[in-house]
């Protein structure tokens, strides 16, 4: 079956390296096709121009470029359809205390490709921004701080002129509060209606232990449960699967658990009970495990005491908890420092399990049908536009450093843009279990899908040789657990001594 999948053009298009301070985003100028009555411009918004100009490299509805009647996603989109657009807003702050930019999906970049996707529309049909972002994300604080509440009323109120509705969504079923370094308190969230997804067999998580899983929270039995007797369930938000294109809107940034986190990653955010996200195996490798590297008996230890005291008895146990911590915190100042690198929670290069529940949400993302039900073709469209304007190198997801790498990447295919993307922060992809599997899942759905078949369309014409040349455009950090083994010139020296591990238990 012949659908947007098969179409392996890339575009990165290199332009500002800032955002626009100022909501609803305006363009920075009225351009042909621009769909809205009043004429408002922010000369500052050049993500705007970035991401049309992504979609102009594409040759979309390349005939009437230039005209009023110009509709890129018309090819994508049609009348009365649902349109889903997912952003990566996983945290409401940057937990290394640098940039918030550098963490979440500007909004900005949203405001571009709802017009174009309104435009599509044509007087019809319902644009959903939606994601479920960390457990302790406080969404309303997300909204503010980026200005994404601003924009999303103007969406609301400027849309519904052009017969679109606009909706905003938070999927998680449940918010946490940490204090302590634990989870403190739990706050049910109204969220959304969840559609159990069973992927069986064609789970990669088919292959692994699921005794020994652990998902984004402390009680590991409810991960296993999602996964036993070969079921490998995902509740996934009904907006998602009761939509007719998806349009994922990713950051560029690191992963301490899967190299890079990117579309596929971003895809985290569809599913609504966070425990269902198998992250790592407990335990180290020589055990069976994914958890830790080289792991001290304090390691051995606080993984028991987890599962007894949070895992078991969370309202009671945090109390004697906390208390470990605290002798651990104290037990430390009296140890020697090791030269050995020592990683845990599965932030390493190790992790051999987060990559298997990403590739079977993307899965779930393209097969399963409204009612969950796998089909055999694809059942809605995709499309990808990366916001790398501002990356986030280092301790991503949550603790990145900002990167100002001022490109917008755009494409058809996930798999293509993915390992596009990567390579263009420096780093081999094929050096990622990941992007090795995603090739190998791809293939599976189109027989004639191959790297090397990848077409990088760029305004920057010495760009377009990226796949098929040894030189690195941007050299992001890579995570701790993560240097000196993905680079695309990796040095031959082992990974260093990592920081201290996230008080976010990601």
């Amino acid at each position: 079956m012949k659908t947007q999948l098969n179409n392996l053009t890339v575009a990165i298009v290199s332009g500002a390296k800032q955002y626009a301070l100022e909501p609803p985003f305006h363009p920075p100028e009225i351009f042909p096709e621009y769909p809205h009555a009043e004429l408002q411009v922010d000369p500052t918004n050049q993500a705007y121009a970035m991401v049309r100009e992504s979609f102009r490299l594409l040759g979309l509805d390349k005939e009437n470029f230039g005209a009023k009647t110009w509709n890129p996603l018309g090819e994508l989109v049609s009348r009365h359809q649902r349109v889903l657009i997912k952003p990566n807003f996983v945290l409401h702050f940057n937990a290394s205390g640098g940039a918030w930019e550098a963490v979440t999906t500007h909004p900005s970049v949203l405001r571009a490709i709802a017009d174009y996707v309104a435009i599509a529309l044509d007087g019809s049909g319902e644009i959903m921004i939606g994601d479920a972002p960390q457990m302790n994300c406080d969404w309303p604080t997300l909204m503010k701080n980026s200005g994404m509440d601003r924009l999303a009323k103007y969406l609301r109120e400027a849309f519904v002129k052009l017969g679109v509705k606009v909706t905003t969504h938070d999927f998680r079923k449940e918010q946490t509060v940490y204090q302590y370094g634990i989870i403190w308190e739990r706050v049910p969230q109204q969220g959304v209606e969840s559609v159990a997804v069973t992927l069986g067999a064609e789970s990669f998580m088919e292959a692994i232990d699921s005794q020994r899983l652990y998902g984004a929270d402390y009680n590991r039995r409810a991960t296993i449960a999602a996964h036993r007797h070969h079921q490998h369930e995902y509740l996934i938000a009904k907006p998602v699967l009761q939509a007719d294109v998806v349009i994922s809107v990713p950051k560029l940034k690191v992963h301490r658990k899967v190299g890079t986190t990117l579309n596929l990653k971003n895809m985290v955010g569809i599913n609504t009970d966070k425990n269902h996200l198998a992250h790592y195996r407990i335990g180290a490798p020589a055990s069976g495990g994914d958890e830790m590297a080289n792991p001290t008996w304090q390691d051995r230890a606080e993984r028991r005491l987890m599962d007894i005291f949070l895992g078991r008895n969370w309202r009671i146990g945090r109390y004697p908890f906390v208390a470990w911590r605290a002798f651990r915190k104290a037990l430390a100042k009296f140890q020697t420092a090791t030269a050995t690198p020592k990683f845990t929670y599965g932030n390493w290069h190790g992790n051999d399990t987060a990559w298997r529940m990403t590739l079977d949400l993307n899965h779930a993302l393209l097969f399963a049908d409204a009612e969950g039900r796998l089909q055999s073709t694809p059942v809605r469209k995709y499309f990808s536009v990366i916001d790398g304007i501002i990356g986030g190198e280092g301790e991503g997801p949550l603790h990145p450093e900002a990167y100002a790498s001022g490109v917008i990447v755009a494409g058809f295919n996930p798999v293509a843009v993915d390992w596009t993307a990567t390579r263009l922060m420096g780093f081999n992809p094929a050096r990622i279990s990941l992007y090795n599997n995603a090739v190998v899942q791809m293939r599976g759905w189109f027989e004639d899908f191959a790297i090397d078949k990848i077409s990088v369309q760029s305004n920057r014409t010495q760009w377009q040789s990226l796949l098929h040349s040894d030189a690195n455009i941007f050299t992001f950090r890579a995570a701790a657990g993560w240097q000196g083994k993905i680079e695309q010139h990796a040095p031959s020296n082992e990974a260093t001594e990592p920081a201290a591990p996230s008080m976010i238990l990601q």
